[in-house]
Formats: C-alpha cells, sequence, structure tokens
C-alpha cells in the first residue's frame, strides 16, 4: 500500500464518507477554474478545448451524440462549458449542470462572450436526491453527456440511479473519459530510443506499461499540467466501469477507443500522447434504456407520481 493510498484513507476516514471525498475534489475543481480555463479557452468565437478534447473528445461525443435539429442536450459535469457551447453552435437547447460554482462562472462568461444561449446550473453527481429533485422539475433530456467526469467520483452508483430519470425514453447517454486501461492511473507511458541498423537513424518507439489494473488505489493527478492542486482519481476496471449503468437499466450500444492521429507525432516532446498512435488515451460509449418507452414513462411515473 503507498503511503498516498493510506494518506487517502486517514483523510476518508477522518472526515468519514464518500462524500466527503467527493468535497475534497470539488475544493480542487474550485482552486483550479483559472487554470483550467487559462489552458483549456480557445480564441472568442471559436471551438475550444485543448488538442485532447478537438481533435479525440468532442469527435467522438458528436458522433455518439446523432444530435437532431429540436433535440435537447444535457452535459452533467460541465465544468467551463466546453461541450455546451458546441452543442450551442449547432442550434441545439443545451442545459450544463456542475458543483464547482468557479467553473460554472468561467462557463456562463465565456458562452455570454460568444453571443450563446446555455443554462447552466448546480448538480452534485454524487447527491442522488439532488439529482432526483432536478429530475422531478424539468422534462428529461434526449441527449446526455458526460465527459471526463466520471474518474473524479468516488463512487458512480449514485449518478447511474439518477440517469433513467434525467433520459428521455429514446435518449442516449454519451460518456467520455481517459482509458482505464492505458490511461493514468493504470498505463504508464514509456519510451525508447534505438538506431535503426538499416539506416543509422535515430528511432523513437514508444509503448504503455500497464503493473496494475484490477485494484488500483485512488490516486493524486493533475487535470492541466501544472495547476496549484491536483484532484484525487478513482481507477475502475471496466467490469467496475460499466455494472453501475447496466443495473439500474441502462445498456450499451456502442464503445469508441480514439487515439490521436497526428501525422509525424510529436518530435519535439517524446512523452507526448501524439507519439502514441496505437495506444487509445480515452474510452467513450454510449447507454440508453434497455425497455421500451412505454415502460421508461412508466418507471418514470413510478418514481414521481402523476398520471
Amino acid at each position: 500500500m503507498t503511503a498516498n493510498y493510506i494518506n487517502i484513507i486517514q483523510y476518508n476516514n477522518q472526515e468519514g464518507t464518500l462524500q466527503a471525498a467527493n468535497a475534497n475534489n470539488r475544493r480542487a475543481w474550485d482552486a483550479i477554474a483559472d487554470w483550467w480555463e487559462k489552458n483549456q479557452t480557445g480564441k472568442s468565437g471559436t471551438d475550444d478545448g485543448n488538442d485532447m478534447f478537438t481533435q479525440c473528445l468532442i469527435p467522438e461525443v458528436e458522433s455518439l451524440a446523432d444530435w437532431k435539429e429540436g433535440e435537447t442536450v444535457l452535459d452533467l459535469g460541465a465544468g467551463s462549458g466546453i461541450i455546451c457551447r458546441r452543442f450551442a453552435r449547432k442550434g441545439a437547447e443545451v442545459t450544463g449542470l456542475d458543483y464547482s460554482e468557479p467553473m460554472l462562472v468561467k462557463a456562463r462568461n465565456r458562452t455570454l462572450s460568444d453571443n450563446l444561449v446555455v443554462n447552466y446550473g448546480y448538480i452534485d453527481l454524487m447527491d442522488y436526491d439532488n439529482m432526483r429533485s432536478y429530475a422531478e422539475k424539468h422534462s428529461p433530456f434526449d441527449i446526455i453527456t458526460i465527459s471526463t467526469t466520471l474518474k473524479s467520483l468516488p463512487s458512480l452508483q449514485p449518478l447511474a440511479r439518477a440517469l433513467p430519470l434525467l433520459l428521455a425514453p429514446n435518449g442516449r447517454v454519451v460518456i467520455v473519459d481517459l482509458h482505464p486501461a492505458f490511461s493514468k492511473p493504470a498505463g504508464h507511458r514509456g519510451m525508447e530510443i534505438f538506431e535503426d541498423p538499416t539506416t543509422g537513424k535515430q528511432q523513437l518507439q514508444t509503448y504503455i506499461k500497464v503493473m496494475r489494473y484490477l485494484d488500483i488505489p485512488p490516486s493524486q493527478s493533475e487535470a492541466v499540467r501544472g495547476q496549484p492542486e491536483p484532484l484525487t482519481v478513482y481507477h475502475r476496471p471496466f467490469w467496475s466501469l460499466f455494472e453501475p449503468f447496466f443495473q439500474a437499466g441502462l445498456v450499451m450500444d456502442a464503445m469508441r477507443e480514439p487515439a490521436f492521429k497526428t501525422e509525424g507525432g510529436d518530435p519535439e516532446h517524446a512523452q507526448s500522447y501524439h507519439n502514441f498512435p496505437q495506444t487509445p488515451m480515452l474510452l467513450a460509449f454510449r447507454l440508453k434504456h434497455s425497455g421500451c418507452p412505454d415502460k421508461v414513462s412508466a418507471r418514470r411515473r413510478e418514481v414521481f407520481g402523476g398520471p
């Protein structure tokens, strides 16, 4: 057991519950809001997000969401609003919810400066009652997106329980996060420089080293390098990642593993993921209701009451 893991366990024991760990990450997101905005936001009026967003994440979100005119979009863990603004530019009616007020301030300001309309508000993805209350007061959404958020949640159970209440009968949930096997904290980048005997030139060979996968303790990590305060990330192998959603009555009908396809890679930075074209940095998957629309509507009435 690592010293870092012991510290996290001690912290959770002192504070009590998973909610304490959740509050700890909320404080971290509050603290890094300025740093995140500085490193993620493009020029006003343009699509924003770093290269991971623009080249790997956003294309998969758009493909799996398959938004049609008139469909509503809910972005959970909206942060500074990168995904929200993407759909707003298409003409969608978009709602973005997050638990970090400083991040929401960034989202509102940028959306306003870009002359876009997004309904931003508060939600805690670790608080089922909070999400249930929101679902009761609002019509279900056609598309729900959750990007780079799951790994910072101490538990997926509250979110998994609430998603069916937030999702329209024929809706879909698109989730994108760091790849469980090939990204931190399971996967570690490795590089070797060797001389090609046929040409005499140096060659860069990259690989991912996975020393542990099934059981990895919570780890401290940076969403953006150099941020003032680290986040705690929670590793989940595939079964642990999917099972809560399946148990909640959702099924998966699509999955993607996007990687950078940069021609020539990034020769100036050997550690760059642009030099790992065969290694997916992200995992993207789509969920839908397992039951027919009538059963989904009946379940909603059962939870909330009404005709």
